[in-house]
């Protein structure tokens, strides 16, 4: 077992597990050569046991493009099923809005964050994101001020929502993504997110491109409610799974 401050590796010679510490424990990643099931059933416990050694502490597994058989070999190992991501797709351009948004800025640090947090206290990677964070992934290689979009009140000048759009240029054609999108939970209730949505939809039209997507909690009921008004349909499932060992 290799092993660094933020990473443990476990290999049997052919295939390997790798671990990253996250701020929900530690992801796991298998790298198999084939799908053998046994074999990731024996990597996932190998894990497991890893962390153990390590002090205990909190797997979590991703399995892409999940089916009904998705949970045998996970489960099997001693985890089980956290969470369900829907990756959802529509064709641009869409509808238009005539909601008005402008590109964020550095100035914009401290109003965006109070308004993530607030509106995504609830959810695991996007909830209490810290400057740092923010930093981390503006300093992408894919990240474009311009395709992050806020919205702010006119009588008062407060932030109220944002939609951070993101282009995946690795990819043929290239697709827009709808990153993240949230409204302030006191402007909540207004009608403001389904037009927030058509304007990160616009600028990724304007970009040239011809199809868009988006990651959604599959219980997240009035976001997809939302999304399949605007013809998004549901291409797959991303599922993770989770073991917590002391």
């Amino acid at each position: 077992m290799a092993t660094e401050s933020d990473r443990l590796e476990v290999s049997d010679g052919t295939d390997t597990a790798v671990l990253t510490a996250s701020r929900n424990g530690w992801q796991v990643d298998l790298r198999v050569d084939d799908d053998d099931d046994v074999r990731r059933q024996r990597l996932l416990e190998a894990a497991t046991q890893a962390v153990m050694i390590d002090g205990g502490g909190r797997l979590e597994y991703w399995v892409e493009d999940a089916d009904a058989s998705s949970n045998r070999v996970p489960v099997a190992a001693g985890f089980t099923p956290w969470r369900d991501l829907w990756c959802l797709e529509r064709p641009l351009p869409a509808p238009d809005t005539d909601l008005q948004t402008r590109p964020y800025t550095t100035a914009d640090l401290e109003a965006f964050l109070e308004v993530n947090n607030r509106a995504f206290d609830w959810h695991p990677e996007q909830g209490g994101m810290t400057p740092e964070e923010v930093a981390q992934r503006t300093d992408e290689p894919w990240f474009d001020t311009d395709g992050f979009r806020l919205l702010e009140d006119e009588a008062s000048g407060r932030l109220t929502g944002f939609c951070w759009t993101k282009v995946h240029d690795d990819r043929e054609p290239p697709v827009g993504e709808i990153y993240a999108i949230a409204v302030d939970p006191d402007f909540q209730g207004q009608g403001l997110g389904r037009p927030l949505v058509l304007a990160g939809l616009a600028w990724l039209a304007e970009r040239g491109l011809r199809h868009a997507m988006l990651y959604v909690e599959s219980d997240n009921m009035h976001a997809n409610r939302i999304y399949e008004e605007l013809g998004f349909r549901r291409a797959a499932t991303n599922r993770a799974f989770q073991r917590i060992v002391r």
